[in-house]
């Protein structure tokens, strides 16, 4: 699934913050580049999440947990099929929580593998919330709370940092951009014109946008193209030349070189192998 780059949340019936888990099957596939105002918080729970941040990447892996702080863009893909335990809070619930100091006087650590604690306490939600009832609706409220005691006492990083408050700054830009790229991804779109689009240097664009994205303006460009064309190739009986043409490629040879190089499979192989 091709997600957007500004992903809004939408919390559980039940609670004020989202509460899901996932498991990942194909290791090829690769969530784009994003952000979001809440926190969120992954319990590894089997195999191998890989989190790419722009600067960094983080590979957590069976028991380990990661806190990815409010409008930091970041990425993930798993390396091995996998299986994610997922806490996301809202910002509002956040700075409920931090008494509104968050993000002014203080952020969370990012790695939290360590912290016994809190693996725990994730653990308990978990268990808590596939009971689906309304006593373990309000422990897992409780929990949710403990949590952020436990945060607040070990895990805070005091003052904002300076390279994320920098980043900040540049995502109503950025989102514009990648607004633009998901627009006019089946044109002929180049670096130089997105480029002159926004009254930027080609050059001098081309290290922004992989400064603050993680990637290049070319990876994200192709990127939009694959997860477009995957969908087709899964959802649609269509030609490999025509979804080719529809995802934005040149020519059926830079298709196919570009999923090959994503999925270790043609076009042809992988729809065949996903039984379409």
């Amino acid at each position: 699934m091709l997600m957007t780059q500004h992903e809004m949340i939408t919390p559980n019936k039940n609670y004020p913050f989202k509460l899901f888990e996932f498991n990942s099957e194909d290791s090829s596939r690769l969530i784009l580049p994003h952000w979001h105002n809440s926190i969120e918080i992954l319990l590894c729970l089997e195999g191998v999440l890989e989190i790419r941040l722009s600067q960094s990447t983080f590979h957590l892996t069976e028991g380990g947990v990661y806190l990815i702080n409010s409008n930091i863009i970041h990425s993930t893909r798993t390396p091995r099929p996998g299986h994610v335990f997922v806490l996301q809070v809202p910002l509002e619930f956040v700075q409920q929580c931090t008494e509104n100091n968050y993000g002014k006087k203080i952020y969370f650590q990012d790695d939290l593998s360590n912290n016994n604690k809190i693996q725990q306490n994730l653990l308990a939600v978990r268990q808590l919330d596939m009971r689906n009832d309304l006593s373990s609706h309000a422990l897992v409220f409780a929990k949710v709370y403990e949590l952020f005691s436990r945060l607040l006492a070990t895990e805070v990083i005091n003052g904002p940092i300076i390279k994320e408050a920098e980043t900040v700054k540049k995502l109503g830009q950025l989102s514009e951009i990648n607004t633009f790229i998901k627009k006019h991804y089946q044109e002929n779109l180049t670096l130089e014109a997105v480029a002159t689009q926004f009254n930027y240097n080609a050059s001098y664009f081309s290290r922004f946008y992989k400064r603050f994205m993680g990637i290049s303006f070319v990876e994200y460009l192709n990127s939009v193209r694959i997860n477009a064309a995957y969908k087709l190739l899964l959802e649609t009986d269509m030609r490999i030349i025509d979804i080719a043409n529809a995802s934005g490629f040149g020519n059926v040879k830079s298709f196919y070189l570009m999923f090959k190089k994503q999925f270790q499979l043609s076009p042809q192989q992988y729809r065949k192998k996903q039984g379409k």
